[in-house]
C-alpha cells in the first residue's frame, strides 16, 4: 500500500497481510523502476464456539442440544471423537451417545476454525425391575399383599400408587392394603432412573 517494508530487500516476500504490494527494483546505476501492484485479500477466520443447551452428563436414553456460534454464510460439520458425523452439517446437534464432540465452523471465504473439545458423560440405567406380588392381588377390604423386587446394590427406591409417591416406602418390599396401581422407581448412584 505505498509503504516500504522493513528488510523486505529480496527477490520474494512472504505477504501475511491485506495490501497492494509493488516492489521497487533499482540498478547499479540508481535508476529505478516500480511494478504494477498486486493485490492481496486476507480473511478472518471464523470463530467456533460449542455452547450445551443442558447437561454434558446424560443418562442412557437421554440427549443434549450442543449449538454451534452462528453468522451469516456460516457452514458446519460436527465430529464425534475425531471422526466427521456425516450428516451432522447445520448449527445444532443433538446428541445422545457418549464422546467428545468438536465442530468445524467455515465461513463464506473458506475461512475454517474448529472448536473446543466438549466431553459428554452417558451414565447408565439401572437395572429394569419386575414386580412379584406375594399373594393374591384381588383382596377384601382390611387384608394386603405383598409386592416385592429385586433390588440392585447402590440403587435407591420409591414406591408409587398410581403415580403418586408413597411417603416412606423406600424399601425392596412395599404391604398395599389400598387399590390402585403400583410401581416402583429405581435411582442408581449416578441419578438415573427406571420404573417398573
Amino acid at each position: 500500500s505505498g509503504i516500504s517494508i522493513t528488510g523486505a530487500t529480496g527477490v520474494s516476500y512472504t505477504a501475511k497481510q491485506s495490501g497492494a504490494y509493488t516492489v521497487v527494483i533499482i540498478n547499479s546505476y540508481s535508476c529505478t523502476t516500480t511494478s504494477s501492484p498486486i493485490t492481496v485479500t486476507v480473511n478472518t477466520f471464523p470463530t467456533a464456539t460449542i455452547t450445551p443447551a443442558g447437561s454434558t452428563t446424560l443418562c442412557q436414553g437421554n440427549s443434549v442440544v450442543l449449538n454451534a456460534n452462528t453468522g451469516t454464510g456460516y457452514t458446519y460439520q460436527w465430529l464425534k471423537d475425531e471422526v466427521i458425523i456425516t450428516e451432522a452439517i447445520t448449527s445444532s446437534y443433538t446428541v445422545t451417545q457418549q464422546g467428545n464432540y468438536k465442530v468445524i465452523v467455515t465461513n463464506s471465504y473458506g475461512c475454517s476454525t474448529t472448536s473446543s473439545v466438549i466431553a459428554i458423560t452417558v451414565n447408565p440405567l439401572p437395572p429394569f425391575a419386575v414386580i412379584t406380588a406375594g399373594g393374591n392381588t384381588t383382596f377384601c377390604s382390611g387384608d394386603s399383599v405383598v409386592l416385592s423386587i429385586i433390588g440392585s446394590s447402590g440403587c435407591t427406591y420409591q414406591w408409587k400408587r398410581s403415580g403418586v409417591n408413597i411417603t416412606g416406602a423406600n424399601g425392596e418390599n412395599y404391604i398395599a392394603k389400598q387399590s390402585g396401581d403400583y410401581t416402583i422407581v429405581i435411582t442408581n448412584s449416578y441419578g438415573c432412573t427406571t420404573t417398573s
